[in-house]
């Protein structure tokens, strides 16, 4: 399929599913761990929330990184010398 530089509706559509779906996945998980009746505490939410930010972070740079590698000819092969 050539991209054409737009998104069609359909695929519109389908992010918007996407993320509906995640919404009402994440809203029935708290009613699942309301029901485990272990509740957490205010550090335990911050370190939940900072683990969670921090590991999006550093999956950003990684790939920030690579692409950056890419683009500028680190990843590319160099011929064997003397041929």
């Amino acid at each position: 399929m050539f991209y054409s530089g737009q998104m069609s509706r359909t695929f519109i559509v389908w992010i918007v599913a996407a993320l509906v779906g995640l919404g009402a996945l994440l809203w029935g998980a708290t009613f699942f761990w309301q029901g485990l009746g272990s509740g957490l505490s205010g550090h335990g939410w911050f370190a939940y929330i900072l683990g969670g930010v921090l590991t999006l972070g550093l999956s950003a740079g990684l790939f920030a990184l690579s692409f950056y590698s890419a683009r500028h000819g680190h990843d590319d092969i160099d011929p064997p010398a003397g041929s």
